[in-house]
């Protein structure tokens, strides 16, 4: 059983596979910041009108719950309507969740309406990822799917980062409704861009099949294989780091030009974000130009060991920074190299079923991470890191079997 070469198709003539991208990238980057504005304020504000840690937690839990069960359904709602279409209803449930935020300031009840914003925002993002994941596919045909894939992913990985720092900074500027309302007006013109701007793109369904049969065929060991690798890389990067990095900088009295706690980690997170985003185009490019996406896959995943022994073990900054910067570079390798892949594993009228299992694994990883990577950590700084990396050399003989049946897919057979 070998790893099919996906056959030649192409993006609509008018549109460069590059201008298709960067229109899915603008609608997920912004909805990724609309997300990220939240973090810093809902917390804040829930504290301030009297609700309660726990609640609080649930309150900024329940997105990410939400899109784990959404996401697969998500992915065949895109499949059957069309993503370009998914992708707009993923907007416009957005902006609806920051008018419930914007209401839960100006009533003082924020309980009720930003814990109503949090469950819309997870199908609504989970809309808007799977389907820019598909369309992506979609519009780099199989010449360029790895950069189409990785323009997306690189927006997916800096929206909510980009979306913590103005949330903080505009919260100070011009108040917390305020914020939100601004939030709120960058996804209408996202929401209008995308529907000036993004095509229809998906395969022609004949007799389409029950859920149930769509999810058997996604039985495959090979997507399988796929999934759980993104589950690794969410648990490891998105889940344990970026949740015990802050305790990391604690415990280790770390500081970083000078500032707290607060602000070493936040510069180490955009550290790692920075290279990860940075890098992966360009290792979507070479999966593209040298049709090596499950190689490129094997690489990233045995970079993120070593990445991970530094973060836990080093003692300076210095030591951490350079793991960090593996992991990013790890984390670029992985994200497109997996959605190609699964491109190639499913056919073409089941991408955006795919792209919503993907999503799956990964937010099963990142839900996973930081609650094992907090229950380590009470014990010992460095086991959440060094448990971690054996985890993820566990997932390397994974990678490098998807490497050999892409390797003999590529042989011409021998006569």
């Amino acid at each position: 059983m070998s790893l099919p070469v996906p056959p030649a198709s192409s993006p609509p003539a008018e549109r460069s596979p590059r201008s298709l991208a960067l229109a899915l990238a603008s609608g997920t980057l912004l909805a990724g910041v609309a997300g990220g504005v939240a973090f810093p304020i809902l917390p804040i504000v829930g504290l301030r009108l009297g609700l309660s840690l726990p609640f609080i937690g649930l309150i900024l839990a329940a997105n990410r719950a939400m899109r784990v069960v959404s996401s697969p359904f998500v992915g065949v709602l895109a499949d059957r309507f069309g993503g370009r279409r998914t992708l707009l209803v993923g907007l416009a449930l957005q902006i609806v969740v920051m008018g419930l935020y914007t209401l839960g300031i100006v009533t003082q009840h924020p309980g009720p309406f930003f814990l109503a914003g949090r469950l819309v925002h997870g199908p609504g993002s989970a809309c808007v990822f799977v389907s820019a994941q598909a369309l992506a596919l979609h519009a780099g045909g199989a010449a360029h799917g790895g950069r189409s894939a990785g323009t997306v992913r690189a927006a997916i990985v800096l929206g909510v980062p980009v979306g913590l720092v103005l949330g903080g900074l505009l919260s100070e500027a011009v108040g917390d409704a305020g914020t939100f309302a601004i939030a709120g007006g960058a996804v209408v013109v996202s929401l209008v861009g995308a529907w000036a701007r993004v095509p229809d793109l998906r395969a022609p369904i004949g007799k389409r099949a029950p859920f149930v049969e769509t999810m058997r065929a996604m039985r495959d060991r090979r997507l399988l294989a796929v999934g759980s690798l993104n589950f690794a890389l969410s648990f490891a990067v998105g889940g344990m780091i970026l949740t015990t990095l802050a305790l990391l900088v604690h415990s280790r009295h770390l500081s970083l030009l000078g500032r707290n706690e607060q602000g070493t980690a936040g510069l180490l997170m955009g550290w790692l974000t920075i290279i990860d985003s940075g890098a992966t185009p360009f290792a979507g490019r070479i999966g593209d130009r040298w049709h090596a996406h499950a190689r490129v896959a094997t690489v990233a995943v045995a970079l993120l060991v070593p990445g991970l022994l530094l973060v836990g073990l080093s003692e300076h900054l210095g030591g951490i920074a350079v793991g960090l910067a593996l992991l990013g570079i790890g984390a670029a390798g992985l994200g497109p190299s997996l959605l190609v892949l699964m491109g190639a594993l499913v056919p073409r009228e089941r991408r955006g079923t795919g792209a919503g299992m993907l999503q799956l694994c990964g937010d099963v990883g990142g839900m996973a991470g930081p609650l094992v990577g907090t229950a380590l950590f009470a014990g010992s700084t460095a086991v959440p890191y060094v448990g971690t990396a054996v985890l993820l050399a566990c997932f390397v003989p994974v990678a490098a079997w998807l490497a050999r049946m892409e390797m003999r897919a590529l042989t011409p057979p021998a006569y």
